[in-house]
Order: structure tokens, then C-alpha cells, then sequence
């Protein structure tokens, strides 16, 4: 009962159920389908009246102990209330109830003799009170039953706080869905981010091999105001410490690689620039990375996926075509792409 693409015919039926068998149904289970059916109501526990509420509930008075939790269920009536729950366990009627016995026993005789249930319909508008907010204890603290309602999921608001998905500004803001972010919340929300935590949700939401090569070196432009130039800056000319030759530096700390593979050949015409999944890719490893670091991509694919060049037909230069006479025994490695160039 926690999807949120709920078969509205099941939902309907079992609703018949419980009105022909309200005993095979628990409290809890009962009150949350009604919630799941209809949507257009409050959530039981939190309206100012009952009129409001997906359900109106109250106890049938009895002086057996309950053999169910559920006496009886009705829906449709006269009065244009959604349904009508009556139980046996929770109340001021009963043997278990705070009120004497012999007011049990007249409220039943009323309503089985005379066919007057005034006094316990007035003791109902307490009960309806006190079991919403039985309910409500119970439910606010499950997380699947707040799932049943997203827009009010407290639980969302919860475990998106850790993974800066709280405020409706910060939500649905790039190809990876916000219930996939909050599955990766304990990654998303942590202080350190390691190459682990990046391994962890790639493999988990693209299904293939993934691996992390640290401290990828590359040569980077020097800018004009640190270049070394003599008799210039002290800053920039002391020797062996900050003078350097040229205009670019060797640098590796800033730089990683995410190495994917082996792949089959469709898995891997979906990370290429033009794929269908790059964009999610990248989207990934902005939210867990953020801007701090550059990163490139390598494609790696299963060598008995490798294609043969077709002119006119099949092969796009310098991603999938490969020229070789033989039967290949290596995995083709040699893709490397920067993804900041494409997305």
C-alpha cells in the first residue's frame, strides 16, 4: 500500500471487503486505506472538524470483549460522510472502558429495543476525536505510511534535510529524481566526499562496473599575474620555490576518473556525448562533487562487443569505431571523455 501508483479498482474492492468482513481488517490497516482512497480529504488527526475527515469513527457498545478490533464499517450513507467505522477496543464503553457497565448495557438496549442511538452517536464525537489522534501517534511515525502522501511526507522533509532536498526550491532540479537523492541521503549528507560514496551511488543507480582513478594529472594554464618573470615579484620568482618555466603547470590534485566497464556495446552508446544517460551521469556527480573538482569519464568496452567500422552504415568516429584485422583480446579501454565539454 505504498506506492503511489495505487490500482484505484483494488483499492475500491477491498474497501468492499472490509464492509462484508471488517474483522480480517486491522485498525491501522483500515484507517490507512481510507486515507489512500480518499485523497481529496485531511489526513485523519490533523482537521479542526470531523467533516473533513476520509472517515468518521466511533466504538459500538458491547459488553463482550472484542474478538476483533473492527466491529463494523459502513460507507455511503445519508448523511454524505465518506464511511463510517465502528470498533470494539478503543472507548469509554465496555468492560475494558472507563464508564460503569450499566451504561454500556443502556446505550446497547437503546439501540437494539428502541432503535434510539442518540447517547452513543453524542459519546461518538468523543471517540471520533480520540481514536484520530490514536491513529495519527501511530502513523506519523511510520515512514511508508507517509509515503501514501507525498505532498505531506514528513518523513521526506526529514531525510531531504540531509541531503539539501528540505525546501521545494532545492527539489526536481536535474535529471535525477528527488526519491533517488533520498535513497543516496547518507552519501549526500556526509561532510567528507570519497571516492567510495561517489562508487556506491554510481553502481547503484546505473546497474554496470564502476571504478575511481584519483589524482588524474593535467596541464593547466598558468594565469598572466603568476607567471614568473625576473626581476619581477618576489612572489612569483624565488627560486626553487614559486619559479616556474612556461605557461602551464603540471597538476594532479584536482582531477579524478570514473572508469565504467566493461560494457556492452548498447550500455555504452548511452554514456557517450549523444547517450541517453550522460546527462543523468553528470547530474550525479554534480550533486555528490559539486563544482570543486574537474572529472573525465572512461568507457570501457567488452572486447567481444567491440564493432566492425561499416562506412555509410555503422560507426562514429573516435567513439565507436575501432580499426584492427584480428580477433581482439583486450577490452577496448581508450575512450576518454570530458564530460564538462558536452554537458
Amino acid at each position: 500500500m505504498a506506492s503511489q501508483d495505487r490500482n484505484q479498482s483494488l483499492a475500491l474492492e477491498l474497501l468492499e471487503e472490509l464492509q462484508r468482513e471488517p474483522y480480517r481488517f486491522d485498525f491501522y490497516q483500515a484507517i490507512r486505506l481510507f486515507e489512500c482512497v480518499y485523497r481529496d480529504k485531511g489526513r485523519l488527526g490533523y482537521s479542526l472538524t470531523p467533516g473533513k475527515d476520509a472517515i468518521r469513527l466511533g466504538q459500538l457498545p458491547s459488553l463482550q470483549f472484542a474478538p476483533a478490533t473492527i466491529a463494523a464499517c459502513s460507507a455511503n450513507n445519508a448523511e454524505n460522510i465518506n464511511a463510517v467505522l465502528k470498533v470494539y477496543f478503543f472507548g469509554v464503553f465496555g468492560p475494558n472502558g472507563p464508564l460503569p457497565l450499566h451504561l454500556t448495557e443502556y446505550a446497547r438496549n437503546r439501540i437494539h429495543t428502541a432503535k434510539d442511538d442518540t447517547f452513543a452517536e453524542f459519546m461518538d464525537i468523543f471517540h471520533h476525536r480520540l481514536l484520530s489522534l490514536f491513529y495519527r501517534a501511530w502513523a506519523d511515525k511510520e515512514p511508508t505510511v507517509q509515503f501514501d502522501r507525498t505532498e505531506n511526507d514528513r518523513f521526506r522533509f526529514f531525510i531531504g534535510s540531509f541531503a539539501g532536498l528540505a525546501e521545494r526550491s532545492q527539489q526536481q532540479r536535474d535529471e535525477i529524481s528527488d526519491f533517488t537523492k533520498l535513497s543516496f541521503a547518507a552519501h549526500l549528507g556526509s561532510q567528507t566526499r570519497h571516492a567510495n560514496g561517489l562508487i556506491t551511488m554510481l553502481n547503484a543507480y546505473f546497474q554496470i562496473p564502476i571504478k575511481i582513478q584519483e589524482f588524474i594529472g593535467e596541464w593547466l594554464e598558468i594565469p598572466l599575474d603568476s607567471l614568473c618573470y625576473l626581476n619581477s615579484d618576489k612572489n612569483t620568482g624565488q627560486l626553487g620555490l614559486t619559479a616556474t618555466i612556461g605557461t602551464q603547470s603540471w597538476q594532479c590534485m584536482h582531477k579524478f576518473r570514473i572508469v565504467a566497464g566493461p560494457l556492452n556495446l548498447n550500455q555504452f552508446e548511452s554514456f557517450l556525448p549523444d547517450g541517453k544517460k550522460i546527462t543523468a551521469l553528470c547530474s550525479l556527480v554534480k550533486n555528490y562533487m559539486g563544482f570543486e573538482f574537474a572529472w573525465d569519464i572512461n568507457l570501457v568496452l567488452k572486447k567481444e562487443a567491440v564493432p566492425t567500422i561499416q562506412l555509410g552504415k555503422y560507426g562514429q568516429l573516435g567513439w565507436t569505431s575501432w580499426l584492427f584485422s584480428q580477433r581482439r583480446h583486450k577490452d577496448a579501454c581508450d575512450l576518454f571523455i570530458d564530460m564538462e565539454k558536452y554537458v
